[in-house]
């Protein structure tokens, strides 16, 4: 796992648990939480950016549909949640903001167990 992987999990983690905590308190998503949400989107799109570099290099990913398909997911999966969770004024917009941080760390760990110690 690149360390660039590494800080992904971990905002995608930590964007979880904070949604977790604010829908388990009823509250609503507050700058705090969507700032986690958008760190967590930025961090996407920069390994999105490092992984289509590496690939134009000539790394060659095994399938780049797979490959691409699974970037653009968890971008738009995190962008979408921070959407949802900025016009969803209830307990129910962080839920969905957690959820979908959530998936996109399921979404990375699967990148890896795809490719392990190759592409990803």
């Amino acid at each position: 796992m690149t360390v660039l992987s590494i800080v992904v999990v971990g905002l995608g983690g930590l964007t979880a648990l904070l949604g977790m905590y604010y829908a388990a308190r009823d509250l609503n998503a507050d700058l705090v939480l969507l700032g986690a949400c958008a760190l967590a989107a930025a961090a996407w799109a920069v390994l999105g950016v490092a992984l289509g570099l590496k690939d134009l290099a000539g790394g060659n990913p095994p399938e780049r549909v797979t490959l691409y398909g699974y970037l653009a997911t968890a971008l738009l999966m995190t962008v979408g949640g921070g959407w949802v969770g900025l016009f969803e004024r209830s307990r129910w917009g962080s839920l969905v903001i957690a959820i979908c941080a959530a998936v996109s760390v399921v979404l990375l760990m699967r990148l890896e167990q795809i490719w392990p110690g190759g592409f990803a």
